[in-house]
């Protein structure tokens, strides 16, 4: 059901969620080192969610233009026939919603990492590029 030219796409969106959320893990772990969110703690916060989204939006894209129902079947698809883990693909990311994703947001935000995510949201994200 998929090709191998989507399937080869979608697992770069799907890397590049991965590489966002290890990302943000990073920034987020340096505001609960230092104490308190600088601006380049926050920088790094909204530039992390804004990969993962961007690589969402991606991947979303990419399931609408495959020969696939659902993005559901398409992560099944990956997983048993290409090996791809599309899961924070999937994951909800707060304050950066994308349509389609369907599982909760995993990435502890308790005490000061939960503020700097927050005002990194409301603050720092920019809005999509419809491009992307």
């Amino acid at each position: 059901m998929l090709s191998d030219s989507i399937a080869s796409e979608m697992e770069s969106a799907a890397a590049t969620c991965d590489d966002a959320r290890e990302a943000l893990e990073e920034a987020l772990a340096d505001v609960a080192q230092a104490g308190d969110a600088t601006e380049e703690h926050l920088q790094a916060i909204a530039r992390a969610l804004e990969v993962w989204r961007d690589g969402q939006r991606a991947f979303m894209r990419l399931v609408d233009d495959a020969d696939v129902p659902d993005l559901s079947t398409a992560a099944m698809l990956l997983k048993t026939n290409h090996g791809i883990d599309v899961s924070n693909v999937r994951r909800g990311l707060p304050g950066v919603p994308v349509e389609g994703t369907d599982h909760p947001f995993d990435v502890d935000i308790t005490g000061r990492r939960g503020g700097a995510l927050t005002e990194a949201v409301m603050n720092h994200v920019s809005p999509p590029n419809e491009a992307s």
